[in-house]
């Protein structure tokens, strides 16, 4: 079966489809965002972590390559047309941390808590094993999708998904 792409991801080498973006926290549903949003890039320029930035069709975006969120909400503060709201939100959004032990260090026998010590939430349990160096294991109920994992991984064994793609 052939997959479809459109062009905009063939003339960027993306042959998978399209990608989904992270919008910064608290932003309405994708739709209405793309709706509402003016791309003024006031939330961009106010997010201390510097993890906001221009995406396709000049659309905020998060890269957690940059660093993590701190939910300090001055991209809330910032969003002049309510795009990134906390009206009805009680969560900033529905992400968490997934771990890929196919690339974890961990898991080929290397020491490696690169992902557990910046957790705050302690989201991250590094679990020991008997002969062998202790493996992290992420408690998704208790990540909140910051990101503070993802960029000190050394290897990329973490990625931030939707709960709903970690369920999957």
């Amino acid at each position: 079966m052939a997959t479809s792409i459109n062009r905009s991801d063939f003339l960027q080498a993306r042959f998978h489809g399209t990608v989904r973006s992270i919008r910064p926290p608290w932003a309405v549903g994708e739709s209405q965002f793309i709706a509402i949003c003016n791309q003024c890039g006031d939330c961009i320029s106010q997010c201390p972590t510097k993890i906001i930035y221009r995406g396709r069709g000049r659309y905020p975006v998060i890269d957690f390559k940059r660093g993590e969120c701190l939910f300090c909400e001055d991209c809330v503060k910032a969003c002049p047309t309510g795009a990134i709201t906390q009206h009805g939100q009680a969560t900033p959004w529905s992400l968490t941390a997934m771990l890929n032990t196919e690339l974890c260090l961990a898991f080929k026998s290397v020491e490696c808590r690169s992902c557990y010590d910046p957790c705050e939430n302690r989201a991250i349990e590094m679990r020991h094993r008997v002969g062998a160096v202790a493996i992290p294991v992420i408690d998704t109920t208790r990540c909140t999708g910051c990101g503070a994992c993802h960029a000190p991984c050394p290897v990329t064994a973490i990625e931030i998904k939707s709960l709903m793609e970690a369920a999957a």
